[in-house]
This record gives structure tokens, C-alpha cells and sequence, in this order.
């Protein structure tokens, strides 16, 4: 059955989700990181679009992106943007094939307040593996700091804390580093039928694994992982959340069973 014609955004603002196929990592090091940012940057001009934050985690991306001024429509402008890193990507790891999992995601973003949870989601998306908000993130740059600041398009973000610009940015950080989101704030992210929440699973990782970092389980002995991923599995996490968390091939969870 065909599906129907997705919501257009009436602001012109989209919330985007890109994941590696079968949960494959996309980034493996942080020059990998730049090429996509570079990538960005390139076509936002010559595309018009603006970019309102970014999240670049290992097996996946977020973006926060505008295209009311855009010359190109969205499916267009990620086209482009994904056909490009996959063919360096490749390339650089002499691999053949598709990168991304089936097309992007996307939620439009209409009002103020989604337009805060999207940007604090974004952001927070490093903390559920135990980094800070500025690990490859937009924080910086919403701070006037970093190579990337002027890759960001923030003003109409900080505008909703304050007219002042040092006042905006240290409210803006402050919004961000807080546990307790407000309550104001609407339910944001993508589906991903995970049976516990994430930063149980996290901990689950860390300690069957003997990790710091859950995405550095790639680099375990195969069977040390497999026995970290089947006691994962025991206490109830799901094949996608762990693919999802560690950076692991989807194929590889699924073969350590319980």
C-alpha cells in the first residue's frame, strides 16, 4: 500500500533523524564527524536552508533544519547531503553498498514549544551514552565558541529566552544541562521500541561490558561482547536499543542470544 504524502511543516522547520542500516555506526572518528559537517556547510550555501542543531552520535544523526528560504525542497537537500557523505564514506573504508537505514526521518516542527523539546532532544542525545551536551553537538556553537559557529542559524532559538544575546546563550546553556526538562514542554524524539528506557540500558552496558563508553563495545574481543550483549539481553533490553546504544550491527546483537 502506498504511503500517503507526508506533513509538511507550516513553519518550514523539520526535525531529522538519519540512522546507519542495521543500526551501523555512520561515524567512527571524529575527521568522519567533520566531513559531515563540512558537508553541511556546503550545502547550506548553495541550497539556503538553515540549520537550527545538530547531534552527531555514532550510529546516528539528528538535525534541526529550516527550509523556508530554501532553494531546494527538503527530500532534495538530504538527498544530496547523504549521497555525498556515503560515497567518502565508502571510499574511506572500501565498502560498497548502501550507509543509511531506508529515508530519513522527519517531524515537523509548528510552534515554539516543539520547536524547544526538538533543539533540547538534539542536544541531550549524548547523555544517554554518558557524554556531555557538547559532544558533537550545536552547544558550542549556540555559545559562540567552536569551528562551527557560523554553521548554526541560532537567533531564532535564542530569541525565545531573551532579546540580549549574553542573556539568551547562558539561559539557553542552563535550559540545556538541566535534568528536569520543563513541564511545559511536549513528548519529542522517534519511536524506537526499546523495553526499558535508555539510561537503564546504558548502565546495563557499562557494567556487563567493563566500559566507560557503551560505542567502545565495537572494539571488544568477540566473545567478551557477546557474553555483554546476551547479559543485556537477559535482563531485558532489546536487540534495536543495544544496536542502537553500542554502535553494534544489528545482525551481530541478534546472533548473541541469551
Amino acid at each position: 500500500m502506498p504511503r500517503g504524502p507526508r506533513r509538511q511543516s507550516a513553519s518550514g522547520i523539520y526535525h531529522i533523524m538519519v540512522r546507519g542500516i542495521a543500526q551501523s555506526q555512520i561515524f567512527y572518528d571524529d575527521d568522519e564527524r567533520e566531513a559531515m559537517l563540512e558537508r553541511l556547510t556546503r550545502y547550506k550555501e548553495q541550497c539556503g536552508f538553515e540549520i537550527l542543531a545538530w547531534s552527531l552520535m555514532s550510529n546516528h544523526l539528528h538535525l534541526a533544519l529550516s527550509v523556508n528560504r530554501a532553494k531546494e525542497p527538503l527530500a532534495t537537500i538530504m538527498k544530496r547531503l547523504l549521497l555525498s557523505y556515503s560515497h567518502f564514506f565508502n571510499k574511506k573504508h572500501d565498502r560498497v553498498g548502501y550507509l543509511f537505514q531506508d529515508r530519513y526521518k522527519s517531524k515537523p516542527i509548528d510552534d515554539e514549544s516543539y520547536l524547544l523539546a526538538a533543539v533540547r532532544y538534539i542536544h541531550r542525545n549524548p547523555v544517554e551514552i554518558g557524554e556531555g551536551i557538547s559532544f558533537w553537538t550545536s552547544s558550542d556553537a549556540y555559545q559562540g565558541r567552536g569551528r562551527w559557529t557560523a554553521l548554526l542559524d541560532g537567533e531564532l532559538v535564542l530569541r525565545l529566552f531573551s532579546e540580549d544575546e549574553d542573556e539568551a546563550r547562558h539561559a539557553f546553556l542552563t535550559f540545556l544541562q538541566g535534568e528536569e526538562c520543563l513541564q511545559s514542554l511536549p513528548e519529542w524524539g522517534f519511536a524506537d521500541g526499546g523495553r526499558m528506557r535508555d539510561a537503564q540500558a546504558i548502565e546495563l552496558i557499562r557494567a556487563f561490558g567493563n566500559l566507560q563508553d557503551c560505542t567502545k563495545s565495537v572494539h571488544m574481543k568477540k566473545a567478551d561482547r557477546d557474553e555483554m550483549i546476551r547479559q543485556c539481553r537477559g535482563k531485558g533490553c532489546s536487540v534495536r536499543q543495544i544496536a542502537r546504544l553500542t554502535g553494534l550491527n544489528r545482525g551481530i546483537v541478534e546472533k548473541a542470544r541469551p
